[in-house]
């Protein structure tokens, strides 16, 4: 008797395959993360400041943010058990965010303030595109499973916000009540990022470590504490209000303490031994906790800007951007590319646990950023510069087991049941 090939539920006319739409955001976002590596390269050998912000804009809005584009449409679209967005969609998407992206990236050394006002436009038209999406599957679903979207649907609004705030700083606009940059950064690296990354792993987590949430209950109080934590820094910032930065601070670090509860319980359920991934995504969450407490520390110590513009700043961008985005996105870069290209190849096997080469690269990494995260905050100077080095060169050894996994994911091939199916 022959085998049979179990048939996968039909795509919709003008869909894609989930797994297809996870690369298209995420070979886009690759180039973006390759052309700010190459601008902090620039800066580092030329010493030009315009260069260091240019990394970080690509790094964050071309790069990351598109990471967070792929990967939100492709987990609503596995928790809703519906169609992803249409290849038209998805283009549109790709096209004005990339679009506006460039302009800013334009823009802002050059002074002009046309093209920042058209960048902001396209990112924003991306960003509703990105809302529709998200609405559109939503609709075409039979389940009901509100948390699948409302985190997403929460961190593009307070992008929308931000890339307003950050038109207004393009434009040089004066503003003598507080600081417009500390208002962009927490709508931006708090609201946007931040509340993507939140959201998704309570769900995310779980599942590297095979286990369930055991307090789903939590959830709603860290969407609203976090929620008003951003709203309270943002509008403390722009008010310049020592007092209500500093309540901002203490409701993103007692959301961060809600969500730390679900991990440490999942950590301790797990059965079989943590993969790289889970190690990594479980020490970034360590430095968010350590960032917000030394943001809150400082701005009780030197005023509201201090985590913004003050002398806490350098430290705070090593916890958050270096250690808790950084390690968070490398994390799940490891864990996605793994399972698209299983996805992509049943054949291929998801990467095993290998624990002591596992505990040395997440070690190095958490020694890495502490270490430079003392050297800017700890009256430590000299050793930033070797501490900069040593991070770099953790990355380039998690970039090593990353490749493979990326070349495996993205590489062009046929999908699973493209080809004829039946008997």
């Amino acid at each position: 008797m022959s085998a049979t090939r179990c048939r996968r539920r039909a795509i919709a006319p003008g869909s894609q395959r989930p797994s297809r739409l996870v690369i298209v955001f995420f070979t886009v976002a690759l180039l973006m993360l390759i052309a700010a590596a190459l601008a902090g390269v620039a800066n580092a050998l030329t010493g030009r400041s315009w260069l260091h912000w240019l990394a970080l804009h690509l790094a964050l809005l071309g790069g990351v943010s598109q990471l967070i584009l792929g990967a939100a449409q492709f987990f609503v679209c596995a928790f809703l058990a519906t169609d992803p967005p249409s290849r038209r969609l998805v283009r549109a998407q790709l096209v004005t965010w990339n679009a506006g992206t460039v302009l800013v990236a334009v823009a802002v050394p050059t002074g002009v303030s046309g093209l920042a006002d058209a960048g902001v436009a396209l990112v924003c038209a991306g960003l509703a595109l990105f809302l529709y999406a998200l609405r559109s599957m939503q609709r075409k679903s039979l389940q009901r499973a509100p948390w699948a979207v409302r985190w997403y649907m929460t961190c593009a609004a307070c992008l929308a916000f931000g890339a307003l705030v950050g038109a207004l700083l393009a434009r040089g606009t004066p503003w003598s009540h507080g600081s417009l940059l500390g208002t962009h950064l927490a709508l931006n690296i708090g609201g946007w990022l931040g509340t993507a990354i939140v959201g998704t792993l309570h769900t995310f987590f779980p599942s590297l470590t095979q286990t369930r949430l055991r307090h789903p209950w939590l959830q709603v109080p860290t969407f609203w504490l976090w929620l008003l934590g951003v709203a309270l820094l943002a509008v403390g910032a722009a008010a310049g209000s020592q007092a209500v930065v500093a309540l901002g601070w203490l409701g993103l670090t007692s959301a961060a303490s809600c969500l730390s509860i679900n991990l440490i319980a999942s950590l301790r359920s797990a059965d079989a031994a943590l993969t790289l991934p889970a190690r990594l995504i479980a020490l970034a969450q360590c430095f968010l906790v350590a960032g917000l407490v030394l943001a809150f520390a400082a701005t009780l110590r030197d005023g509201f800007g201090a985590a913004f513009v003050g002398n806490a700043r350098a430290a705070l961008a090593s916890l958050l951007i270096a250690g808790w985005i950084g390690l968070t996105v490398t994390g799940a870069l490891l864990h996605l590319f793994a399972v698209v290209g299983r996805v992509r190849r049943f054949a291929l096997a998801m990467p095993a646990p290998r624990p002591q080469r596992d505990r040395a690269l997440s070690a190095a990494a958490a020694l890495a950023v502490a270490a430079l995260a003392l050297s800017h905050g700890g009256g430590l100077g000299e050793f930033t510069r070797p501490a900069t080095v040593a991070l770099i060169v953790v990355m380039a050894a998690l970039g090593r087991e990353l490749v493979p996994l990326a070349w495996r994911a993205l590489r062009p091939g046929r999908e699973p049941f493209t080809e004829r199916r039946g008997m």
